[in-house]
């Protein structure tokens, strides 16, 4: 009995898993764009903030640090989509999603601080407001956050995953199904 179960478990096969050219696309798409929008321009738009804090003030300053975690938490969500498991699926779409709804939240709370202020650039962007200075640099972070979602949603279930799943229930049910030995001798 201990030689077939262990036997069978050196010869399992992995399923074959299906090509989705689609997919890989998007994931190449998305990286570009996360490297882009939420790693670059969240993060610098946030320690721009944070290293102007003394000009800013401490509520602002903590904007720059929660600007910072989110374009982190979008950037980390996009990178664990790249995986087909279950596990970093579900993972990607928390951190994702939380990261786009802090950002989202932070970039309304910059641009109704920024024109009531009545702020404006400096230098090239002299004649352009702060708002939307903010709203350009932040707003783009929705694309590859929704491509991450998107792409770990099409991932849990996808045909391949939902295959593995259900083999990992049949082989626990088998074992919880199976036949034991007697305690009681005869």
């Amino acid at each position: 009995m201990y030689f077939q179960e262990n036997f069978s478990m050196r010869t399992r096969q992995r399923l074959p898993r299906k090509k989705h050219p689609y997919l890989n696309t998007a994931k190449a798409v998305m990286l570009v764009l996360t490297a882009v929008y939420p790693l670059f321009m969240a993060c610098m738009t946030g320690a721009g903030i944070y290293y102007n804090r003394s000009s800013y003030g401490t509520v602002f300053a903590n904007y720059g640090l929660l600007l910072i975690l989110s374009g982190l938490l979008m950037t980390s969500g996009a990178i664990l989509c790249l995986f087909r498991k279950n596990l970093t699926n579900l993972v990607s779409l928390f951190c994702t999603s939380t990261g786009l709804i802090m950002c989202l939240a932070i970039l309304s709370k910059l641009v109704k601080r920024a024109k009531s202020h009545g702020w404006h650039g400096s230098g090239v962007y002299e004649n352009v407001s702060a708002s939307s200075l903010f709203q350009s640099r932040l707003l783009p972070c929705i694309l590859p956050a929704g491509l991450a979602v998107v792409i770990a949603l099409c991932q849990y279930f996808s045909y391949d995953l939902g295959e593995e799943r259900r083999e990992k229930k049949r082989r626990r049910d088998a074992a919880e199904n199976a036949p034991t030995t007697s305690i009681i001798d005869d």
